[in-house]
């Protein structure tokens, strides 16, 4: 089993919340219980996923219905994109929403924007060095349910970071840290893939 960049995320920020049980972020690894919240993310990442250019008053997928605000979806060609890389021992995979360039585009959806949780993570840090990318846009949509299995969507907010020099040194650091959690705390079922 590979160690996902989003499992990575949840170590760094299991390590910086002293409340959070251990036992949590285990479940988060190890279960798959997605929140209302992510499936209706999940239903628009696919409808992004499958939507061609031009402009959309209403996305549909997964039984979903997002109402979207008055404007044309302009999105690159290569979407959903994934890759792998070895840190020290651990392969690390991620898959970007859309790749243009050297720049990736990662699509979030919220009910409230905030900048420096996105800043402060690792995920754009990981997609930048898996991706050999330079630049890492967040397309952040905040969604309002209006209805059963249906969102009023707002007009994305863009946050960009660039690449700096010692991204990959920070990225193998963490990798390393979080193959130690996962060889003390994972069961064998879902303990990181190790490279020969």
């Amino acid at each position: 089993m590979l160690a996902r960049v989003s499992n990575i995320e949840a170590f760094r920020r299991w390590r910086e919340d002293d409340d959070q049980p251990v036992e949590q972020l285990v479940e988060y690894i190890t279960v798959d219980n997605p929140t209302k919240q992510m499936l209706a993310g999940t239903a628009f990442h696919e409808a992004l996923e499958h939507a061609d250019v031009g402009s959309y008053d209403v996305l549909q997928a997964m039984g979903y219905t997002f109402h979207l605000p008055d404007a044309e979806l302009v999105l690159p060609s290569i979407r959903e994109v994934r890759a792998y890389r070895a840190y020290g021992g651990l392969t690390v995979t991620g898959k970007v929403d859309c790749l243009d360039g050297r720049r990736v585009d990662d699509h979030k959806t919220t009910s409230r924007f905030d900048a420096e949780r996105y800043l402060a993570g690792y995920q754009w840090r990981y997609y930048l060095d898996l991706f050999g990318a330079d630049v890492f846009r967040w397309n952040v949509f905040e969604l309002k349910e209006v209805g059963d299995l249906e969102y009023q969507v707002s007009p994305p907010q863009l946050l960009e970071v660039t690449r700096y020099p010692r991204l990959h040194d920070d990225c193998m650091q963490l990798a390393l840290d979080y193959l130690d959690f996962a060889r003390e705390h994972l069961p064998a079922s879902h303990a990181p893939q190790v490279a020969a």
